[in-house]
């Protein structure tokens, strides 16, 4: 009894440190095994789509994760939501990986691959028994002969329709009779080697190693319903036409039981055997969409940079002086903003395109500054000279200043921004001279009068009048 007692203690001790340990182990899991909510990985995948693409994702849960197959009307790539974050698995051996183990969570493993005996023994049990449905071919092969003799053209046709019916219908119908049996005895034939072939093939197989073996196996079986059926079709089956022999009460049943089998076989297999063939479609897959991502960055910058540009050309625009090299360098700031190529370009081909508008962008308000400090000194010497027009004693003085007014008015229109600091002197030069002659007027007329072809010509008719005194 006190064994006993013994006994129960330490058993219950065992078992509180067994819920102990596994309560420590848990623990551990918990706070070292972080998943990414599902919120994460759409925001992730989100990343990676076109406007007008949608998405679903299979998840799995495997020993360091939890996985998604991301399907964007094909399957695209796979993400991992382990450690709090999502990455997506780009190697093809990680992605090998995760569909084996995907494979594993729906059941299917390398064992499935063997080809258990007790399968072959259904199969071959399908076929015994669609086999034994054939009774009344044999018989119409017997009837007419090609049950003991080879009917593989029309000599050997003709030669193996020996019996005494089949030689009266040989006659009778001729060479349509015989082109009938010819292809009945091609058929049944077809039948016997698609049926030896396949117990052949199906006893060979042990392990799997490509769909092909299974394919050959469906092939056969298919061939000998189709076969079963034209027999059934020939003439000489049809009691509506020669009715030579009776229907064959073919059971399809059992070729269609045993198609169905290795077809569930195959569906079950097909990830294993084309693993490889599938992991390279995934990857390639995966590195479009990482390229594709790359592409959708370049049009998110390159339609945000373009949008930007666009707008600091319409302000540059703003107030902006009609001038002939003023609409040059707009047309030429308008042009740099389009960033023209750059969703070809790459990050570093962009900001230098960039570079390259700003720089423009900030020379084109350099120049726009300094053209409005000519232009305001212009205006300023056109009021003057503005104000001077009626003064009789600046007459002779306005014809000038009006003329070197046209004249730096006219280069202002094309000047570059190297010229625009002669313009301006020429400008203040000519303020001077317009405020020296203001301040002088007398000797301004006189200078004015003296240098004028109106002078010349009083000085003319005076020489003319005083040699005509003269006589």
């Amino acid at each position: 009894m006190f064994l006993d007692v013994n006994y129960l203690i330490i058993k219950k001790q065992k078992t509180l440190m067994k819920i102990f340990h596994l309560f420590l182990a848990l623990l551990f899991i918990s706070s070292s095994f972080i998943i990414a909510s599902p919120a994460d990985v759409n925001l992730f995948v989100y990343s990676y789509l076109l406007d007008n693409e949608t998405f679903t994702k299979t998840p799995f849960n495997l020993s360091d994760g939890e996985y998604y197959i991301v399907n964007i009307s094909e399957p695209s790539f796979i993400v991992s939501a382990s450690d709090g974050k999502v990455r997506m698995l780009t190697e093809k051996q990680e992605i090998q990986n995760a569909l084996v183990g995907y494979y594993a969570t729906l059941g299917i493993t390398q064992e499935d691959l063997k080809v258990e005996q007790e399968y072959k023994n259904e199969l071959l049990k399908l076929v015994d028994l669609y086999n034994a449905t054939r009774e009344k071919e044999y018989e119409c092969r017997a009837y007419i002969g090609i049950d003991r003799f080879e009917c593989v053209d029309y000599e050997t046709c003709w030669r193996a329709c020996y019996t005494p019916v089949c030689q009266q219908m040989k006659i009778g119908a001729g060479r349509k009779f015989l082109d009938l049996i010819w292809d009945f005895s091609n058929l049944t034939n077809s039948i016997d080697s698609n049926l030896s072939a396949f117990k052949q093939k199906l006893s060979s197989l042990s392990q799997l190693t490509s769909l092909d073996e299974l394919d050959e196996l469906l092939k056969l079986i298919r061939n000998m319903k189709n076969n079963s059926v034209a027999i059934n079709n020939n003439e000489i089956f049809n009691p509506m036409a020669m009715g030579f022999c009776h229907l064959v009460s073919y059971n399809l049943t059992y070729l269609t039981e045993a198609e169905i089998g290795v077809l569930t076989k195959r569906d079950r297999v097909e990830p294993l055997l084309t693993l490889q063939e599938t992991v390279d479609e995934l990857h390639n897959r995966t590195l479009q969409r990482i390229q594709l991502k790359a592409q959708l960055v370049i049009d998110k910058l390159c339609s945000s940079l373009t949008a930007n540009n666009s707008e600091q050309v319409r302000l540059f625009k703003l107030d902006t002086l009609n001038t002939s090299k003023m609409n040059q360098i707009i047309a030429s700031l308008e042009e740099a903003g389009k960033l023209a190529g750059c969703n070809s370009m790459n990050e570093t081909q962009i900001q230098a395109a960039q570079l390259s508008f700003l720089s423009l962008l900030n020379e084109s308000r350099k120049y726009k500054e300094e053209l409005g400090e000519v232009v305001n000194l212009k205006e300023e010497v056109k009021s003057s000279l503005s104000r001077m027009q009626g003064d009789f004693l600046l007459y002779f003085k306005l014809g000038e200043f009006n003329s070197k007014m046209n004249e730096i008015e006219m280069k202002i229109d094309f000047a570059e921004s190297s010229q625009l600091p002669s313009i301006k002197s020429q400008l203040v030069q000519l303020k001077r001279e317009m405020e020296e002659a203001s301040g002088n007027k007398p000797i301004s007329f006189l200078v004015g009068f003296l240098s004028s072809p109106i002078f010349l010509i009083c000085v003319v008719l005076v020489v003319i009048y005083i040699i005509y005194k003269k006589r």
